[in-house]
């Protein structure tokens, strides 16, 4: 066990530091361990007493009443401070973890997005699972037991020193190399969970790497090979966890035998003592029952300080990443008391925005101007990677850009506050999820108070009825003589639960479900990625419609590649390259033929209002 390195310091100083509450309820724990040990000398010198008093003093139960209550409240008390001091640590563990947790969370929403892209996502859900969880033995079996490992060995060295002065010397001079030795071998167990920790985050990396590329590797056939990687990075995680228990074992290896020597040395000590006489019995039996309470301290340190040093290393790495973010990597949160804009009565604009695209990779958004007239529908088109999810993450405000301004009316959306915008829109990403639960959880996410009825109107206008149909089929009194679905049918659907990210749906069911939740929002900005992917052209058509019908009186704008989708929009915002290349109206992409005539989808949008 080693603590004297300035790192090793510098990472306990802030893990007692994350929660004051927390510091309270171990120094409880480390109160509750001393008094232990005061007892554990009360009951030595009671059972010395006793064995002594019957064996030679002649002495009977009745005489020895009070000395064996004081032994049997000797051993009760320490029994209950040892629930005590475990408890109080647990609790002072689940305070730390939760505030742990919270910060790693505050710090990935906060994070711009480029920076929680560069980290190592495996090593940090890793480290903010299985290291915090280590966590709870740091706390509350590690902390308390090197308080009581610095203050008890000298305590009960003094006791044995006041009884018997050659065994306290004795003792006394093996501890401080009970220490050094420990330090030593600490040094190497440090190194070595350093690199297990590594392996870890390495191979949790890997492997949401392969889970996320999964349907895309098996399409090329190429699944069967990632196993083999997958087992050479395992390999290396079994190796790393094999020598760090090497190190630990060899720890408890030499503490134990330091232990037995010293404990070996004062019984021999002792037994020469006794039988010179120079000792008397009561006194020779208590310094017997406290030498091995000596060492035992500093051995149990090392143990819980080898098994809780996986959780230190892990809360490094988190702590690493929550508090070494510079101003400009980290968003701000905005004046909390900013007015509230409408967006739907204000344009928006973005001027000279400019957004990195990544190490090696060109800007997603490079001096982007763009204007977004109020209350109308916009759409944004533009090869794959022309900046389109990019901008309406920025609209958003779930990214922020590294140049140029982003304003809605004549204020800056940097300015405002952040939670309090997200309240004014109404988001669908290019990949959205399903929550799991009931079908009503993923359809009230945007709006909890949504009535059946309002949710009933934004599944037609994403086209997703057939789905909420399919959902309710086979409920007795679910559907009308014609085969339509009824309000109990739809009250139905709307508890039946829905697997982890729609698991059990087709990627154009999961769409327009997705869709209809964010239709169903009273938002004024209704910002929409790609509403039509994954759909067939019917379906497409009809979801196009519904969006326009839920445009009115708000502000949308929708990134498409769908001709249906544009003609159905009042303008078209046309990026490439990370640049605005041209605006135009409805009218004017109508004569130029680059979308269909309009009336059909006004007709259709009127049918599903």
């Amino acid at each position: 066990m080693s603590t004297g390195a300035p790192g090793a310091r510098a990472i306990h100083r802030r893990l007692l530091g994350l929660v004051p509450r927390a510091r309270v309820l171990l120094a409880g724990a480390a109160a509750a361990g001393l008094t232990s040990a005061a007892l554990l000398v009360v009951q030595a010198l009671a059972l010395a007493h006793a064995v002594d008093g019957a064996a030679f003093g002649g002495e009977d139960l009745a005489a020895l009443r009070g000395t064996l209550l004081v032994l049997a409240g000797a051993v009760a008390g320490r029994a209950l401070l040892a629930a005590v001091t475990e408890w109080l640590g647990r609790r002072a563990a689940e305070l730390a973890m939760g505030e742990l947790r919270h910060r790693v969370a505050v710090s990935v929403l906060a994070a711009r997005p480029r920076r929680v892209e560069e980290a190592r996502r495996g090593e940090l859900a890793t480290a903010a699972v299985h290291g915090v969880d280590a966590l709870a033995d740091y706390y509350a079996k590690a902390v308390p037991q090197l308080v009581l490992a610095a203050a008890v060995p000298p305590a009960l060295v003094a006791v044995v020193l006041w009884h018997d002065p050659l065994v306290g010397v004795l003792l006394g001079l093996t501890l401080p190399l009970v220490v050094v030795f420990m330090v030593l071998v600490g040094r190497d167990s440090a190194a070595r969970i350093g690199e297990r920790r590594q392996a870890l985050g390495v191979l949790g990396s890997h492997f949401l790497d392969v889970v996320r590329g999964l349907p895309t590797l098996r399409a090329h056939g190429r699944a069967e090979a990632q196993a083999a990687t997958l087992g050479e990075v395992g390999e290396r995680y079994r190796t790393e966890s094999v020598a760090a228990l090497r190190v630990a074992f060899l720890s408890a290896l030499v503490l134990e035998l330091l232990a037995m020597v010293g404990t070996a040395i004062a019984a021999a000590v002792v037994g020469v003592q006794l039988a010179e006489g120079a000792l008397g019995f009561e006194a020779g039996l208590l310094v017997l029952l406290l030498a091995p309470e000596v060492y035992a301290p500093l051995r149990l340190a090392g143990q819980r300080f080898h098994a809780a040093e996986d959780g230190a290393q892990a809360a490094q790495t988190l702590l690493e990443f929550t508090e070494g973010g510079s101003s400009g990597e980290f968003w701000s949160l905005g004046d909390q008391n900013s007015p509230l804009l409408d967006p739907a009565r204000s344009g928006m604009r973005l001027r000279g925005v400019r957004v990195a695209g990544g190490t090696g990779r060109a800007p997603a958004l490079d001096g982007l101007d763009a204007s977004f007239e109020p209350g109308t529908l916009t759409a944004l088109v533009g090869p794959s990677g022309a900046g389109k999810s990019t901008l309406l993450r920025l609209l958003a405000r779930l990214a922020e850009p590294d140049e140029g301004c982003v304003e809605c009316g004549d204020a800056e959306l940097g300015a405002l506050s952040r939670e309090a915008w997200w309240r004014q829109v109404a988001w669908l990403p290019q990949r959205p999820a399903l929550l799991r639960g009931p079908l009503r959880e993923t359809l009230t996410l945007q709006r909890p108070d949504a009535s059946d009825a309002e949710l009933a109107l934004a599944l037609a206008r994403a086209g997703a009825w057939e789905v909420v149909e399919e959902l309710a089929g086979g409920a007795a009194g679910v559907s009308s003589a014609g085969g339509s679905l009824t309000s109990a049918g739809l009250a139905h659907a709307l508890v039946t639960p829905v697997g982890a990210d729609g698991r059990g749906l087709s990627g154009g069911q999961r769409q327009r479900l997705a869709l209809a939740g964010a239709l169903v929002s009273r938002a004024p900005l209704l910002l929409l990625d790609e509403p039509t992917a994954h759909l067939d052209l019917r379906s497409a058509g009809t979801a196009a419609a519904g969006i326009r019908a839920a445009a009115a009186g708000r502000t949308a704008i929708v990134a498409t590649h769908d001709p249906q989708v544009m003609a159905v929009c009042d303008a078209v915002v046309e990026l490439r390259g990370g640049r605005a290349v041209g605006a135009a109206g409805r009218e004017r992409l109508e004569r130029a033929g680059l979308v269909v005539a309009r009336s059909s989808h006004e007709r259709k949008a009127r049918a599903v209002a």
